[in-house]
């Protein structure tokens, strides 16, 4: 957790402790570009009162079922929220919010600049609802928060660039039109300026909104263009490039393992360790004892296979 996070983890607890609500058992804060999301666990029943919200508000109910009351300016509504039901509030209202059971939920905060400038995200007003799209990412984004240490924030911005797209394609009072859609790719010249900008900056960690810059492109339409041209998203490429250049380190037998992690772009050895395996199907310290075999003994089926490349999923790629 950076600072940012802490500071916003901390002052997320003061509100709650100000309004008389017991400290959850869990909760994880990610903050990446335009985006804060928050995953809270076993917070006991209470109620809050919240000033006006600096950006959107998306909560999702990760509870069996939660009965929820909600309250923004003249208007309230009540409701049995299942698991996954979805609740909605433009920035800049405050409101009032009370519950009867332990509440497990998904809160995010999405600035209304997420997109870029170009762009500002100012949604409706939603007290329940649901999208199995919005789901199906909003579960990814829980499962990679879970990693905690092990998380991979390029990936954490990729999955919010799209709840916020989402957001501003079909709850914003904007829209995103099917114009500002880009259904092109990147130029060949800017398909090189990116590649060649990657491969410079392996051993760092990049952002979205820093590889948009590079073309001049918002964070929304590079990530498409990206993924049109070259067949997977910046996030993929990344990681299978650190990857493929931690397993020619890691060839060097005397190599330390976190010092392979730190100069291939991984935050720190829990980050290397998770993402390593994922991609490969062993862990960096497996896949040097099977080189050492190899070695010794000559390849083996079992390592072959190891080395050909693992996915959760057994596509053999990484996570979307």
């Amino acid at each position: 957790m950076n600072q940012e996070e802490q500071s916003y983890r901390d002052q997320w607890l003061a509100v709650i402790d100000k309004n008389g609500v017991a400290t959850p058992a869990a909760l994880y804060v990610t903050a990446v570009p335009g985006v804060v999301a928050q995953i809270t666990k076993g917070e006991p029943p209470g109620s809050l009162a919240l000033q006006e919200s600096p950006g959107n508000v998306l909560m999702v109910n990760l509870s069996p079922v939660q009965d929820l009351r909600q309250v923004r300016g003249q208007r309230s509504f009540v409701s049995s929220m299942l698991p996954w039901d979805m609740t909605l509030m433009p920035m800049g209202i405050s409101s009032k919010w009370s519950w009867k059971s332990f509440c497990d939920r998904l809160d995010l905060v999405v600035l209304p600049d997420a997109l870029g400038e170009e762009y500002k995200i100012d949604t409706i007003d939603r007290f329940l609802f649901r999208d199995g799209e919005l789901v199906s990412i909003c579960r990814k984004l829980c499962r990679e928060m879970s990693l905690c240490a092990g998380a991979d924030r390029l990936y954490l911005e990729t999955l919010a660039i799209d709840i916020a797209t989402l957001l501003m394609r079909r709850y914003s009072t904007r829209g995103l039109s099917e114009a500002c859609s880009s259904k092109s790719g990147l130029a060949h010249n800017q398909a090189c300026r990116i590649i060649e900008y990657m491969e410079a900056n392996l051993e760092r960690p990049i952002t979205i909104r820093e590889l948009a810059s590079v073309v001049g492109l918002s964070p929304h339409h590079f990530l498409r263009m990206f993924k049109r041209t070259l067949g997977l998203t910046p996030y993929q490429y990344l990681l299978e490039r650190r990857i493929e250049r931690a397993k020619e380190m890691l060839r060097d037998l005397t190599a330390s393992l976190s010092e392979i992690g730190l100069s291939t772009g991984f935050c720190n050895q829990s980050h290397f360790t998770c993402a390593f395996h994922r991609v490969v199907g062993a862990t960096p310290a497996e896949f040097q004892r099977l080189v050492a075999a190899q070695a010794r003994c000559g390849p083996s089926k079992a390592g072959s296979k190891m080395f050909a490349g693992h996915s959760r999923d057994g596509s053999g790629h990484p996570r979307q």
